[in-house]
């Protein structure tokens, strides 16, 4: 039987000075079927040169510049040029361990009913690769739930967070082609805005318990993840959308809990922005939560107050 082919997209921009660390997890892979499509988004550092150091050495990888976009467009430009049966995304600081392709691999060729099947990540700091953690922050809390199935079960999930990272689930190319790019409006939260479609496509999500599928994520100050501003404005972004989809669908238990986790987090927001960020993008928060509650006044007394604060702030600096 022909192993099936997986193909590996990882889109970077500036990681050469670790793209070899990721690029050597999968030389280490005992699934040994797969194609590499290292997608450069206008790198200015020696990304090109470890990529096409690889592409020399094993044909497997395939190096692709292109000018910078975003990560959402990389990762697309990659899918467009796919040719697995499987999909792996990768990040380019990232790594896989070394059975990870071959038992997800596995899996979903023994459960034809299953378009994704995902496992447990672990986070290492760049300067300790064997001390690793449940979470970004390090503090060894898990985060990412066990979810299996489809329909309102996955949307409820999602609805309370983003599920996994970008890193842990393998897909079927077939039901990627159905559900389509990724969203390259999004700089941030594009993977959890990915999953959500996934689930409204109507996927079949597994969970697989086991070391083997694990992925491991790289910390470091240069994170995508360290700009928490950033992080909480494109959670708005994709709860907002995911709010018009849920409604569409008729899942009122996902529609509620994205209802009072949106709320909370525009007025995070709109406080934050009112009191340390720019004004205006607070005061047009604040309107926009009047007009999706339907509370004009108290969302208005609420911009009155937090605006008196900040005029408090600036007279106290004078």
């Amino acid at each position: 039987m022909i192993p099936k082919l997986v193909s590996i997209i990882i889109p970077c921009y500036n990681y050469g000075w670790v793209l070899h660390e990721t690029l050597d997890s999968l030389l280490a892979q005992t699934h040994a079927a797969w194609e590499c499509l290292i997608v450069d988004d206008g790198s200015t550092d020696e990304t090109r040169a470890v990529a096409e150091r690889y592409s020399n050495l094993d044909s497997r990888f395939q190096y692709i510049y292109k000018r910078n976009q975003g990560i959402s467009a990389a990762r697309n430009t990659g899918l467009a040029k796919a040719k697995g049966e499987f999909i792996q995304f990768l990040d380019s600081d990232d790594q896989l361990a070394v059975r990870k392709l071959e038992i997800q691999v596995k899996f979903l060729a023994d459960h034809e009913e299953v378009d994704l099947v995902y496992g447990d990540a672990r986070y290492f700091h760049s300067n300790e690769r064997n001390v690793l953690s449940f979470s970004f922050a390090l503090d060894n809390q898990e985060w990412m739930p066990r979810v299996e199935g489809t329909g309102f079960v996955l949307l409820e999930a999602l609805a309370q967070h983003n599920i996994m990272v970008i890193n842990a689930p393998l897909l079927r190319c077939e039901y990627v082609r159905r559900v389509g790019t990724f969203n390259e409006c999004l700089t941030h939260m594009e993977d959890w805005e990915y999953w959500i479609r996934c689930a409204l496509e109507g996927g079949e999500f597994a969970y697989l318990n086991s070391p083997d599928a694990w992925s491991f994520v790289r910390v470091h100050p240069k994170s995508t993840s360290q700009n928490t501003t950033s992080m909480r404005k494109a959670e708005v972004q994709v709860r907002r959308w995911f709010a018009k989809k849920l409604d569409d669908n008729h899942a009122l238990e996902a529609s509620q809990i994205n209802r009072v986790k949106l709320n909370n987090q525009a007025l995070n927001n709109a406080v934050h922005d009112m009191l340390h960020g720019s004004v205006w993008n607070g005061v047009q928060e604040f309107v926009t939560m009047g007009h999706e509650q339907e509370l004009y006044l108290y969302q208005l007394k609420n911009m009155a107050y937090w605006l008196l604060q900040r005029i408090k702030q600036v007279n106290t600096t004078l």
